[in-house]
């Protein structure tokens, strides 16, 4: 159903005029989706585009999956905790994954019929859409690509080692995440913000919200006394979410898999910290291969010293 524009990125540029956050909110349909996942998936192309512009080896390791395995962090074990194509995360997300894009194309086939609920039927579908919100924003993929994201556009070294807590996330996404984009990358601060309400996603995740009428109230300090968004307003909210979740990822795996075909085979070095010591790093080799996976085509692997 998604179709992801690809690399070196130059298409992406032609978004630049729905880069734009409406003033008025609008009743989600079908041309108003279209709009926001073009918005959408221009703000994480420009996003990409400056990252590989920044430090494209460390863009690279985002696509490999760079990452750190503590069990392996032994000294009675010859072999490095820094691995390529960890899957720990991507396991982790799968079934939510799973379930957030079949909702999402019932979503879209609702908006394509023009079929709208209404009733208990709209109430039991804004709390499914609630649960869908907090795992998004509770995903580590999700934040740990984000983190790593805003560390290249910084010019930072490859975060191996995601700082993303696994209990509250308030502060690791407002400082971890969208601190360090304010400097690189106003477009993706606007996206986040626009769609991370944190009171709101409080109140989904602490069962404190309470829907009346056409309002969707966030409980802080007692029955009708927290913040409260009007039914079209949190559709954007959601909307919005979802998109930048999915495109995120998929998006990344799409220029991956053209790797190979618009950057050739050759090996990419990069910066892997020491395994006695974190803080130093030493080059290494990583080489494209082709993958017959099922939606992975390409992967990445150390170059033994013979290769070299």
């Amino acid at each position: 159903m998604y179709q992801c524009l690809r690399f070196p990125l130059d298409a992406w540029w032609f978004v630049k005029n729905l880069l734009y956050l409406p003033k008025k909110q609008r009743i989600m349909n079908r041309n108003r989706f279209l709009e926001l996942e073009a918005e959408i998936k221009g703000i994480i192309g420009e996003s990409f585009a400056k990252a590989i512009k920044k430090r494209p080896s460390d863009f690279v390791l985002l696509m490999a999956r760079g990452g750190y395995h503590k069990h392996l962090d032994r000294p009675d074990l010859d072999l490095t905790p820094f691995v390529l194509e960890d899957r720990v995360d991507f396991l982790m997300d799968l079934t939510r994954k799973k379930f957030f894009v079949r909702y999402l194309n019932n979503y879209v086939d609702r908006l394509n019929n023009k079929i709208t609920l209404n009733g208990d039927d709209l109430e039991y579908e804004m709390n499914i859409q609630m649960m869908i919100y907090c795992h998004i924003w509770e995903s580590h993929l999700f934040l740990n690509q984000l983190e790593r994201l805003a560390f290249i556009q910084q010019g930072k070294e490859y975060l191996w080692i995601s700082e993303t807590p696994f209990n509250s996330k308030k502060n690791f996404i407002n400082h971890k995440i969208i601190d360090r984009f304010v400097k690189t990358d106003k477009n993706m601060v606007n996206l986040i913000k626009s769609c991370y309400l944190e009171d709101l996603r409080n109140a989904f995740a602490h069962s404190t919200y309470f829907i009346n009428g056409n309002r969707i109230y966030a409980n802080e300090n007692g029955l009708f006394e927290g913040k409260s968004i009007s039914f079209d307003y949190w559709d954007d909210i959601f909307v919005r979410s979802v998109l930048l979740s999915y495109h995120l990822n998929d998006m990344l795996l799409e220029i991956k898999n053209h790797y190979i075909e618009d950057a050739g085979d050759s090996p990419v070095e990069i910066n892997m910290p020491m395994k006695n010591n974190h803080k130093e790093r030493r080059g290494v080799l990583i080489k494209p291969e082709p993958y017959e996976g099922k939606e992975e085509k390409v992967r990445f692997r150390f170059m033994t010293k013979e290769e070299m």
